[in-house]
């Protein structure tokens, strides 16, 4: 099966919400603060990580923090939207970069690294991912 990226439904657009309110209570729980979509969030990330309120093996919260991290990307980049891509392992959100083939997916971005035991800097892999863009979006679409 190829990857089909498409606008998300409404169902997408629920689990996608659903799961922000659940970055967002653990947010809530392991700081008192509230996600806004702001830089300032990905502080609020770093502190429920280094918290150890969720475990490893939580996939759906690690996701959650991720899709998390992935709002503050796109509340702050110019041309980023959510889009679906379909593939062979499901339907992910993924962050596209106008109507291109450049997809970032942040669901998966800090449990990936926190399920394989690594050190998570928040502010360093955003960091990260913001040049790597540059560097893609300077090498294959000029002018962007």
């Amino acid at each position: 099966m190829e990857q089909k990226i498409e606008a998300p439904t409404t169902d997408d657009l629920h689990a996608i919400a659903h799961q922000l309110m659940h970055a967002a209570e653990l947010v809530s729980e392991a700081t008192g603060a509230t996600l806004s979509g702001t830089m300032a969030d990905l502080a609020a990330l770093q502190k429920v990580i280094d918290s150890k309120i969720v475990e490893p093996e939580a996939t759906y919260s690690l996701q959650a923090l991720g899709l998390a991290f992935g709002k503050v990307f796109v509340g702050t980049q110019a041309n980023f939207d959510w889009w679906m891509v379909e593939d062979e392992y499901g339907r992910d959100p993924a962050i596209r970069y106008k109507q291109t083939t450049l997809l970032l997916f942040p669901k998966t971005m800090l449990s990936k690294r926190i399920e394989d035991g690594e050190q998570v800097d928040v502010a360093e892999i955003f960091k990260g991912l913001q040049e790597m863009v540059q560097e893609v979006l300077a090498e294959h679409y000029p002018g962007a």
